[in-house]
């Protein structure tokens, strides 16, 4: 066997060793390719080419200003509907619950007093009982009535409306409230539909951007108009229940004092006629 020269031993090792050098530090390098260089326009144009780009930031939910701004004309109506409709409202419920109209059981309360004293019980239970709106009512009525049941019934309808009118002021103004508030806001939704399609008329190119302005104040007047509708039906719905069953108490009262005085009545005639 023959050996190699230490000098071709040297080389080789020294070979070596570069080609390990080589190869350690060949990931680090610069990568040559055969691509020309990306020019400004290829990059500026190219989407894939941008690794960062400027992240829009998100956007903020419209406050209630804003939404009133972009609403248009039609919300400044709706406005003054909505304070004129809670401020009656608020008004009217203050006065029901500061005023007692009926205690409850009062009409059980009232027969039981008739069945036990007559009308001179009914008298008494009145005096007990004068805080409630109902007393006055019957009391006025039977003052004037004189013992006759015809004009007792009439007193009773006279003194019945007085107060009924006071308790139904301001319900008519919830009433208007409630269906006008609706038809400004379909009023300012055509508005803004007029908008759109002239958005739509004088763009050269249509896009949803061009109708959205309109048809967003379309949206936001017709939401207005139903968000102050509805709180003010809703309130004349819940004091007009109040006014007719105050209404049906006086009734009821009123016919058992009235059925009283015709027995009364009767008993008279038959003591004539004997």
């Amino acid at each position: 066997m023959k050996y190699l020269p230490k000098q071709s031993i040297k080389t080789l090792s020294y070979t070596l060793i570069l080609l390990c050098a080589f190869y350690l530090v060949s990931p680090a390098l610069p990568q040559a390719t055969n691509e020309p260089a990306p020019s400004a326009e290829t990059t500026t144009n190219n989407p894939e080419i941008k690794k960062e780009e400027a992240v829009p930031a998100p956007k903020k939910n419209p406050g209630l200003v804003d939404l009133f701004i972009v609403g248009g004309w039609s919300m400044y109506p709706l406005l003054l509907a909505s304070f004129v409709g809670l401020g009656v409202a608020l008004e009217r419920m203050y006065f029901f619950f500061a005023n007692r109209l009926v205690s409850k059981g009062y009409n059980q309360d009232l027969t039981d007093a008739i069945d036990e004293s007559g009308l001179d019980g009914a008298m008494k239970f009145f005096e007990t009982h004068k805080e409630d709106r109902i007393t006055e009512i019957l009391q006025n009525g039977m003052e004037v009535s004189s013992g006759d049941p015809e004009l007792f019934v009439k007193g009773i309808e006279r003194e019945a409306a007085e107060v009924i009118t006071l308790l139904e002021r301001g319900l008519t103004i919830l009433a208007s409230v409630s269906t006008i508030a609706p038809l400004i806001g379909f009023l300012g939704t055509v508005s803004g539909m007029i908008n759109a399609f002239d958005a739509i008329a004088n763009a050269d190119q249509v896009n949803a951007k061009v109708v959205a302005g309109g048809i967003k104040e379309a949206l936001i007047t017709t939401a207005a108009g139903l968000i102050v509708a509805i709180p003010a039906m809703s309130f004349y719905q819940i004091l007009t229940g109040k006014v007719n069953g105050f209404a049906t108490e006086v009734e009821e009262s009123a016919n058992r004092i009235y059925k009283e005085y015709l027995r009364n009545q009767a008993k008279k005639l038959t003591g004539i006629a004997k």
